[in-house]
């Protein structure tokens, strides 16, 4: 049995990287702590705004989308930074302000004080996805770059499934204390991580480059890749906004399938996202994994459009065939963003650019949850029309991934490419 057991838990691709030495395990140790932190304070946060620290709705309103703003202006700069004192230096740097800002959030009160604090969180996080697949390319080489981050992506699932528990422990426990303690839990959290990445080491320090121009804000094509990702990104807010909407909407189907189908996403991410990590681990297949997600995403609204008129058992086979395709779609799109992010950025500004097209998280964080709503007013017509758009941005995408792939391989015809991917005239 527990052969039988080792056998099945190396399948998901997840456990050898958890449980084999190095700076594999460092990364996703790293990986599986601060999501159940982040995923801890998300949960307890809003409780403690308003009772402890007597923030109304309206000002932690204010507070969240003053932090969204902050992380969006403060992407690219963050990005210019990790080149300049390396990504490793900078994630350290990082993690070390976000443990002093959740840590200071347990001793304040009022909406200045906590205004600031998410402020410094905000702008901490910013490009924080992008910058960890630079860190994981620094300490590894780009040839584990794609099956890591899968595993990488499974084991932050896992810990979000943990921070639920231990979430809905300390709201169960009631009281200041409890909801202090999860701060702070991820603070500690934020510590650990950067005790862990302080242990890495870079496989070749990579020079930083002779200015910071920001041109990733002048490159329309990545600019266009980036918007077209935060297309794909909005799947994200059909499981935390658009579905639990539809169900209100529609008092048929039973409001037990939202929780269901989170449990089914959550799942299937952690059993195969490292196998589907493979399948796009070239821009070719990075293209063709982003047209076949738009499918898989059009086929899961589609199915929500037929849920109204269905029956209540026929409206839950239908939302359970939807939570398939929807994590289908998103088990591809993810680490085809990750390959055209990465590989389509030019290799001496590869911080920045990476840093930036977390740009397309903050526009879904942004514009998601209204375009959401929009989508779940229009009815069934909206779930269409929100397929289509899908297909449009796998069309568009694509299109500037064929463009820029052709323009760089022509380009790098007179350069030379080491094994580490360092590139020198």
């Amino acid at each position: 049995m527990h052969a039988r057991l080792r056998r099945a838990l190396g399948a998901m691709g997840w456990w050898e990287v958890l449980t084999s030495p190095g700076p594999t395990r460092l990364l996703a140790l790293n990986s599986l702590v601060d999501a159940a932190g982040t995923g801890l304070a998300a949960v307890c946060l809003p409780f403690y705004a308003v009772r402890v620290a007597h923030l109304s709705g309206l000002q932690l309103g204010e507070v969240l989308s003053a932090a969204g703003v902050f992380e969006l202006l403060a992407a690219v700069p963050n990005g210019a930074l990790a080149g300049r004192v390396g990504v490793r230096r900078f994630t350290i740097a990082a993690k070390l302000v976000q443990a002093g800002a959740y840590a200071g959030l347990v001793a304040v009160a009022g909406l200045v004080p906590i205004l600031l604090l998410a402020a410094a969180t905000a702008v901490a996080r910013a490009g924080s996805s992008g910058l960890g697949q630079s860190l994981t390319v620094a300490v590894l080489g780009e040839d584990e770059r794609a099956a890591t981050l899968g595993a990488v992506r499974a084991l932050r699932n896992i810990g979000y499934l943990l921070s639920g528990a231990l979430g809905a422990l300390a709201l169960g426990l009631g009281g200041d204390t409890a909801l202090r303690l999860a701060l702070l839990g991820n603070a500690a959290s934020f510590l650990v991580g950067a005790v862990w990445v302080a242990r890495l080491r870079v496989l070749r320090p990579s020079e930083p480059p002779e200015r910071t121009d920001w041109s990733v804000l002048r490159d329309a094509e990545y600019l266009g890749l980036i918007a077209c990702a935060a297309v794909f990104g909005s799947s994200l807010v059909v499981l935390d906004v658009g579905l639990p909407l539809w169900v209100l909407r529609h008092p048929t189907i039973p409001a037990w399938t939202t929780a269901c189908f989170v449990v089914v996403n959550t799942l299937l991410v952690v059993l195969l996202q490292v196998r589907f990590s493979r399948l796009a681990g070239t821009v070719r297949s990075a293209a063709g994994a982003i047209r076949l997600s738009a499918f898989a995403f059009l086929g899961a609204a589609l199915l929500l459009a037929l849920t109204p008129r269905a029956t209540a058992a026929a409206a839950v086979a239908l939302l359970a065939c939807t939570a398939v395709a929807l994590t289908l779609g998103e088990l591809l799109e993810s680490p085809s963003w990750w390959t055209v992010s990465f590989e389509l950025a030019p290799v001496d500004r590869r911080n920045e650019y990476l840093a930036a097209f977390d740009l397309s998280w903050a526009l879904v964080a942004i514009a998601g949850p209204a375009a959401m709503a929009g989508i779940v007013a229009l009815g069934s017509a909206g779930w269409v029309l929100y397929g289509l758009v899908l297909l449009l941005a796998a069309a568009g995408g694509t299109a500037l991934i064929r463009r820029r792939a052709e323009h760089t391989a022509g380009t790098e015809e007179n350069l030379s490419v080491d094994v580490t991917g360092v590139t020198q005239i």
